[in-house]
């Protein structure tokens, strides 16, 4: 893996627009939302340096460490702005509304700092977005069912 901030980047807009998106169609309210986030912050970055490092150590890169660590504080940090953002707004609507505005455009702003293409770059954005929406209408679904 070239860059693990850009793992951590995708990987954590990904993940807390589709933990919030489907926590929000369950009809879970704020203070769940907010502990889920938190549970979020505390596993997700650390599980997933850690598999970057031993599998970045088993193809004898010897800057294992350094990757694992880039991953690890940019998924951290960016989720831990997501947080923010639900703790800041007091109404967790507007809250997960700017939580979508601020993942498309850290997604956007650090593909361009890379020098990712623009095509590359709408590329990740309709992931992301597919990737919410499937999590949308699944959640909908586990909702209508077990309600």
């Amino acid at each position: 893996m070239k860059d693990g901030q850009m793992f951590g980047i995708t990987n954590g807009v990904i993940t807390m627009l589709s933990l919030m998106t489907g926590l929000k169609a369950t009809k879970v309210d704020k203070v769940g939302i907010i502990g889920a986030i938190l549970a979020m912050i505390i596993a997700d970055p650390l599980s997933d340096a850690y598999s970057i490092y031993f599998a970045e150590k088993q193809n004898d890169n010897k800057d294992a460490y350094e990757v694992s660590k880039k991953a690890f504080l940019s998924q951290f940090m960016l989720q831990f702005i997501f947080l923010l953002i639900i703790l800041s707004t007091p109404d967790i609507n507007k809250g997960i509304q700017y939580s979508y505005i601020f993942g498309i455009l850290i997604t956007i702003v650090y593909g361009h700092k890379l020098g990712i293409s623009t095509e590359e770059i709408m590329k990740n954005l309709a992931w992301i977005v597919g990737l919410v929406f499937v999590t949308y209408v699944s959640d909908m679904a586990v909702y209508s069912h077990y309600k």
